[in-house]
């Protein structure tokens, strides 16, 4: 049997193995969707919207929700012509993505946020948001079904794309101090933070 020590150890190689898998899958999605890896976009992305941003990461979900997020994601991408190239690469933006779910009066919801960054690390914007979900099953991430993923897709690829835009004049706007735009669908009073985006906030802002 293993002890405790060896036993986090192989956990933690797990979660590094599953990270590797799953941005592999991420730039895979990309390149069916019409998105290339050597830093150039496709003809089809050639557009006023010429600052590449890549995914870094996308924290919380389970492999099947991620994979689904992705090729939502690479399709509204494209729909918009925004031009996503590997993280390998050298883009303009990077972006890490975080979601959470979470049972609320028998009810699940997820919180999702995007923080994108500049080539000097500087978070330059930050776009949050929560969906609710169908009534509380067996597993909460149960939710996060084809439509919900979409309009978190949606969204996010929306204001991506409004922020890439800058004032229309189709250069990348300069950086400024980051912002959150809470995109909040299901709030549960205007007081209050859904209790999924708090979480979701909460795993960006401990990631260093």
């Amino acid at each position: 049997m293993r002890s405790a020590a060896a036993r986090r150890v192989a956990g933690a190689e797990d979660a590094r193995a599953w990270r590797r898998l799953a941005m592999a899958a991420l730039a895979f999605a990309f390149a069916a969707a019409g998105c290339t890896f050597d830093g150039q976009p496709t003809a089809s992305l050639v557009s006023g919207r010429n600052a590449a941003i890549a995914f870094e990461s996308i924290d919380g979900p389970p492999q099947a929700v991620f994979q689904k997020l992705v090729e939502n994601l690479a399709a509204e991408a494209v729909a918009r012509q925004v031009t996503v190239i590997s993280r390998e690469a050298t883009p303009y933006y990077r972006v890490r993505g975080y979601l959470a779910a979470h049972v609320e009066r028998q009810r699940t919801h997820v919180g999702w946020v995007w923080d994108v960054y500049d080539g000097e690390r500087r978070r330059v914007l930050r776009i949050a948001g929560e969906e609710p979900g169908s009534r509380r099953g067996g597993d909460a991430w149960t939710a996060a079904d084809e439509a919900m993923l979409r309009r978190i897709a949606r969204s996010s690829m929306d204001r991506l794309a409004a922020f890439l835009d800058g004032s229309g004049s189709g250069r990348p706007p300069a950086p400024g101090p980051a912002t959150t735009d809470d995109m909040t669908v299901a709030a549960a009073g205007a007081a209050a933070q859904p209790a999924a985006l708090a979480a979701a906030l909460a795993m960006a802002d401990a990631r260093p």
